[in-house]
């Protein structure tokens, strides 16, 4: 079986080696930055194991991407929280026999989001390990999840992965070559957002105006810059954000690809100097009319 992940190979060969000699770990956490492939790991996982046995694997995967295998179950927040009442209905479930495979496969998506009562229950399931049972757990970092309930799984901490290899899955998988690279190279890794850009045609179009605008601003003049500046600073923050990471990987890719490194590593440090001083609630039009005055000429 071919996982159908892009990205993680070393994951994904550890995972197939444990299930091929039955030493898959009954306790599992992944963690990583959002958007990054955790759930669709765990998604993946979970197929390799229930199709194992299986007299149809295609009906098998089939009831697992609609979540509807019974010896699956996926739990995620609802409201930002997820309550102590889901994850109890959830241990019933798990002590019941697997229905249609040897094992009862259950992932808890954001983990980090269960309620006390919650992590509680959680734990004193991973206390008494059921054999037939392969819990999943899934979370930002290992730091957003209990010390006692972290201790009792295997970790896997996911890491970005590498644009060229985003590119060059979507350009196998028959996508336009230059949407493929630009929604790779705006990603920064996380594969979950670089398929939003592939797909969604506002987001990428929104991406494409970020950057046109960083190339007109640098043939613009000082008044010109200071009134993006201003017109910029009335924005919400999160908007200014993705707009400052936009630029920022622009003038990566030229620090490594161009003859206008120094130029282009100077700004990525007045970037980040930039974004920094907004997380630090430094005035908001003071910071971005300081960047505009630093980018090169």
């Amino acid at each position: 079986m071919t996982w159908d992940i892009i990205g993680h190979e070393w994951a994904v060969k550890r995972l197939e080696r444990a299930i091929a000699r039955e030493q898959l770990a009954q306790s599992h956490l992944f963690v990583g930055p959002s958007a990054i492939g955790k759930a669709t790991l765990a998604r993946e996982m979970a197929k390799a194991v229930l199709a194992r046995e299986s007299s149809n694997p295609q009906r098998t995967h089939h009831l697992i991407a609609q979540n509807k295998h019974p010896d699956l179950s996926w739990i995620d927040a609802i409201d930002g929280s997820i309550k102590v009442e889901v994850l109890r209905d959830l241990i019933r479930t798990l002590s019941l026999s697997p229905v249609e495979s040897s094992h009862r496969i259950a992932v808890i998506n954001n983990a980090h989001l269960m309620s006390d009562g919650g992590k509680n229950a959680i734990l004193k399931t991973l206390e008494e390990p059921n054999p037939k049972v392969v819990l999943v757990l899934i979370a930002p970092s290992i730091e957003n999840v209990l010390p006692t309930i972290a201790s009792r799984c295997q970790v896997l901490n996911l890491r970005p992965v590498g644009a060229g290899v985003i590119e060059a899955a979507f350009i196998q998988h028959g996508h336009d070559a230059s949407r493929a690279k630009a929604a790779a190279w705006a990603a920064r890794g996380q594969v979950g957002k670089a398929l939003a850009l592939l797909s969604d045609d506002s987001l990428y179009a929104a991406h494409e105006q970020r950057l046109s605008d960083l190339k007109r601003l640098l043939n613009s003049s000082r008044a010109e810059r200071l009134a993006y500046a201003e017109k910029l600073a009335r924005v919400d923050d999160a908007d200014i954000e993705v707009l400052l990471e936009d630029w920022a990987l622009y003038w990566r890719d030229l620090a490594k690809h161009s003859e206008q490194a120094r130029i282009a590593t100077r700004t990525m440090r007045a970037i980040a100097t930039t974004r920094k001083q907004l997380a630090q609630n430094v005035n908001t039009r003071l910071a971005l009319d300081v960047l505009m005055l630093n980018l090169p000429i």
